[in-house]
């Protein structure tokens, strides 16, 4: 390879980001040199994991963030061309071509950082689409079918966010007298439009709230519950296992429910659940899963602390119940003193909490994974997200085949998250 010519810096950086594309590599700029005539001279490119990361960014007693994943870890991959004044062309001086680490596999080359480019003109199609209303993720969607897959839109979904929200920070497109202006002028097209706003002492606005007639009238209607049964992979990431369409939320149903779930899971049962605290499921857990450990979300119990006891404070002692360590004999020490202090120790809800404390405080679920979570934020998080994919009006066949796009998008950013990790050391604290 060394003596090789190259017409252009631009023609022997394209050879080399091919070259490392096809082994599964990442690769960067390094040396540039220059003459007074502005010509490149020197030109050199390295693997992405060349050198290694200061020290000072490792051990930073300050550190408020956890550290990135390492991936320099010394490799000496590079590609190097000086120019010729003679033949007026660029000239390989020097080509290492094995680097020291694993290299990406087909399926994980398009989330190599230097191969991960959004085009000019797709760029200024996905502003385009915004401006018409869009959502980012739905502008990704359609790259994704108009290239053919994800692997094939040549960059990943966090960049084409991050580009388009360089184009707009600090642009406004709508102060908030023009807005309420719009709203008052919708009350002309439909009688039934309300909306109502707040402003704070400098009469700026603060809260704003509106609906159209239709959104009224739906909501009267009565929709069919999704239920989404959700859990947690080795990446602490939200996986599926499945969706159901429930008609009501009765115990039956979420028996039939979960006695559909065994059946695909071939009556495998899970180590851990963690709900809402749902009395109907609560019951259906009881009959079919007696033998899984059951926690309840401790943001529910919280909640309905306040609703319950009305002493300041109280809420903060539940909540150093909930999530400490203590011996059995502590915990119901600690548990009397905090009735005590609060007044509650004739309160018929907290009595009921407490005899159900085995599913809500780690001192009695000690052992048992729940994936970190005390609450089933991963649950509101998915649906969220399913939120981006679904609209109440879509034909049931096409609000599955939507459900099947979001599992995708997630299955897709596990995918990731495998090629970060297989490609990266964690820092060790």
């Amino acid at each position: 390879m060394v003596g090789v010519e190259f017409k252009s810096v631009e023609e022997a950086e394209s050879f080399y980001h091919i070259n490392s594309k096809i082994i599964g590599f990442s690769v960067r700029k390094n040396q540039c040199r220059k003459n007074q005539a502005g010509i490149v001279t020197t030109r050199s490119w390295c693997c992405s994991n060349e050198g290694f990361r200061r020290t000072k960014y490792i051990k930073n007693p300050n550190r408020v963030r956890e550290p990135r994943s390492e991936i320099r870890i010394g490799c000496r991959a590079m590609f190097w061309v000086c120019y010729s004044k003679i033949t007026k062309l660029w000239v390989v001086k020097e080509f290492r071509a094995n680097p020291n680490h694993c290299m990406a596999t087909d399926m994980q080359k398009h989330f190599l950082r230097s191969h991960r480019k959004i085009s000019a003109a797709e760029l200024e199609q996905a502003k385009l689409l915004k401006k018409a209303g869009m959502k980012t993720s739905e502008i990704w969607n359609l790259f994704v079918h108009q290239n053919g897959g994800w692997d094939k839109v040549g960059c990943t979904k966090k960049d084409l966010y991050n580009s388009l929200e360089a184009g707009r920070r600090g642009v406004d497109d709508l102060d908030a007298n023009t807005t309420l202006i719009f709203l008052q002028s919708k009350l002309d097209i439909d009688p039934e439009f309300f909306y109502t706003y707040m402003v704070d002492e400098e009469s700026r606005l603060t809260h704003l709230f509106w609906a159209d007639g239709a959104s009224q009238f739906d909501y009267e209607l009565c929709q069919m519950p999704l239920v989404v049964l959700v859990g947690s992979n080795n990446h602490g990431m939200t996986c599926v296992f499945g969706f159901t369409l429930i008609q009501n939320e009765t115990a039956e149903t979420y028996t039939w429910v979960l006695q559909k779930f065994l059946e695909c899971m071939k009556d495998k049962l899970p180590e851990t659940i963690l709900t809402d605290g749902c009395r109907s499921m609560n019951k259906a857990i009881e009959d079919l899963m007696p033998s899984v450990v059951h926690r309840t979300c401790s943001w529910h119990i919280l909640n309905n602390a306040i609703k319950h006891v009305h002493e300041e404070g109280f809420v903060g002692e539940l909540r150093n119940l909930i999530k400490r360590y203590y011996s059995v004999d502590e915990f119901d020490l600690h548990w009397n003193k905090m009735l005590l202090d609060y007044n509650a120790e004739n309160n018929e809800w907290a009595k009921a909490l407490y005899s159900s404390r085995h599913q809500w405080a780690d001192t009695h679920l000690r052992g048992s994974y729940f994936g970190g979570s005390t609450a089933t934020n991963r649950c509101e998080s998915m649906n969220a997200f399913l939120k981006r994919f679904l609209d109440e009006k879509l034909p049931l066949w096409r609000a599955l085949r939507h459900c099947d796009h979001g599992l995708a998008a997630l299955r897709y950013g596990e995918l990731g998250k495998h090629a970060a990790d297989k490609l990266s050391t964690p820092v060790l604290k």
